[in-house]
C-alpha cells in the first residue's frame, strides 16, 4: 500500500512539473507579446472600472478604452470630478473624449512583471500627464492627472490593435 501511495505522489509531482514548465513558455510569449505592444506604441486598453479621486471605484459600461497608435493617443474615458480651471463657451468640454499627439512618450520596467508607460498630452482644453502600469498579465492602470481638473484611475486589460476590428 506504502509503494502505492509513493508511485501516485511521485506521478502527480511530474504531473504537476511538466504542466509548470509548459506555463513558464506560454507566460514569456505573453510577456514579449505585451512588450512588443508597449515598444511599438500599438495597443488598446479596455476600461472596466474607474477611481475618481473623492469617490468609490465604479463599474463602466463596455467600449470605453484608451487607444495608443504611434504618435497619438484617442481616449473614450468618462470622467467624474471637480475642475478647478475648466474652459467655458464654445470650445466645449472634451476632458477624456479626445485624439491627440503624444508627447514625451517613455516605457520602463522597473520589475520583470510590470511596466511603466509615461507620457503626456495637451488636447487643447487641457493639459493631462499618464501614468500607465502594465502588467504581465495584461491587466493594466491608468492614472491620469489633468492640469485644471481632479486626478482619476482606470483599470482595465491591455490588447493589441486587432481587437478593435
Amino acid at each position: 500500500m506504502r509503494k502505492i501511495y509513493l508511485l501516485s505522489t511521485l506521478c502527480l509531482l511530474v504531473l504537476l512539473s511538466a504542466c509548470g514548465s509548459g506555463n513558464k513558455a506560454v507566460d514569456q510569449q505573453r510577456v514579449d507579446a505585451i512588450k512588443n505592444l508597449l515598444e511599438s506604441r500599438q495597443f488598446v486598453v479596455m476600461v472596466g472600472s474607474m477611481r475618481p479621486l473623492t469617490a468609490p471605484t465604479v463599474s463602466v459600461s463596455q467600449g470605453q478604452k484608451m487607444i495608443v497608435r504611434g504618435e497619438t493617443v484617442s481616449c473614450n474615458l468618462p470622467y467624474a470630478g471637480s475642475g478647478q480651471n475648466v474652459g467655458y463657451g464654445a470650445s466645449g468640454y472634451k476632458a477624456l473624449n479626445f485624439s491627440s499627439a503624444l508627447l514625451d512618450y517613455k516605457v520602463t520596467y522597473p520589475k520583470s512583471n510590470r511596466a511603466d508607460i509615461t507620457f503626456r498630452v495637451d488636447n487643447g482644453d487641457d493639459s493631462y500627464r499618464f501614468h500607465v502600469e502594465v502588467f504581465m498579465n495584461g491587466k493594466t492602470t491608468i492614472d491620469v492627472s489633468p492640469r485644471g481638473r481632479d486626478a482619476i484611475s482606470y483599470s482595465g486589460m491591455i490588447h493589441g490593435l486587432d481587437i478593435l476590428q
